[in-house]
């Protein structure tokens, strides 16, 4: 979708046609993310967590397009309220990603390993554990 530009006078100044080409690769990518988000028939059908991330997804890119918009037009950026929605957005993606690292990424208890510490805890080595509970009885 690149199209190729005269920049005539401007052909010297590198810079300047380097933030263009990267300006329009970027403003490509998040067009081809919205027209696909745009197009996508199956929403109905996805679980909660998928609706979540894919809802996540459309609000980036549509705040990252507007964010691009208030650029263009020469405001400052970082003073106006799309930075603030932006980190918002950004904050709930990670709070998603905490989520389903939650929910999939679990330690596993190793229930010997477990047992082995709360037996040298406690400092029963050779008698058994009923005796213990014996000699707490009898200390009341």
């Amino acid at each position: 979708m690149s199209i190729s530009r005269d920049y005539c006078e401007l052909d010297n100044d590198k810079k300047l046609i380097k933030i263009v080409e990267n300006f329009d690769k970027s403003l490509d990518e998040i067009e081809k993310s919205l027209l696909a988000a745009v197009q996508f028939e199956n929403y109905e059908h996805l679980a909660t967590e998928d609706k979540v991330k894919f809802d996540n997804y459309v609000v980036y890119c549509t705040n990252s397009l507007f964010w691009m918009h208030v650029k263009l037009q020469g405001e400052d950026a970082n003073e106006h309220a799309i930075k603030a929605e932006l980190a918002r957005v950004r904050q709930t993606i990670l709070r998603d990603k905490e989520i389903y690292e939650h929910k999939t990424i679990r330690p596993v208890v190793d229930k010997s390993a477990a047992a082995r510490f709360i037996k040298h805890g406690l400092h029963i080595y050779d008698r058994p554990i009923v005796d213990a509970q014996e000699d707490s009885k009898m200390e009341e």
